[in-house]
């Protein structure tokens, strides 16, 4: 085999790696970024118009770029340079007033979250996933399942 057949096959297995690795990374925008961040919605009241994210993680996090939005596409943008210290929790509510390291406002005039139930999803800079409220049914019956083993 001469030098550049070999050059050819390790490039094409190059490839081969680096397509199957971009793969795995792919993530759509219904799919949670598993691990990724050590934030979610830990609570909400769609009667009292807030959502409460907390930062479980050990760092604090820069929501910077990041949204929370309901199913009907209410989108709210984080303020530009928004940081969640580590153990923290910031409720971000629907309504006006000013926003501070603990609470932060929509300022809509209108209610948005439908008080028979709703979906509030935290998206990060990219669009993807982070956390959702109430989580998906399927993860709320496996952590059902690990509570009962």
């Amino acid at each position: 085999m001469n030098s550049i057949s070999m050059v050819l096959i390790l490039a094409l297995a190059f490839l081969a790696i680096g397509l199957s690795s971009a793969e795995d990374v792919d993530t759509g925008i219904d799919e949670k970024v598993e691990g990724a961040y050590d934030v979610a919605i830990a609570n909400a009241s769609w009667v009292d118009e807030w959502v409460e994210i907390s930062n479980l993680g050990e760092a604090a996090q820069d929501f910077t770029g990041w949204t929370l939005k309901d199913e009907q596409d209410h989108i709210y943008a984080f303020p530009e340079g928004f940081t969640l210290a580590s153990g923290e929790d910031v409720m971000v509510h629907t309504g006006v007033g000013d926003d501070s390291a603990t609470d932060l406002y929509w300022n809509l005039g209108n209610p948005i979250w439908n008080n028979a139930g709703d979906v509030a999803a935290l998206m990060d800079g990219e669009g993807k996933l982070v956390s959702q409220y109430p989580e998906p049914e399927d993860e709320q019956n496996d952590a059902v399942d690990a509570e009962s083993t």
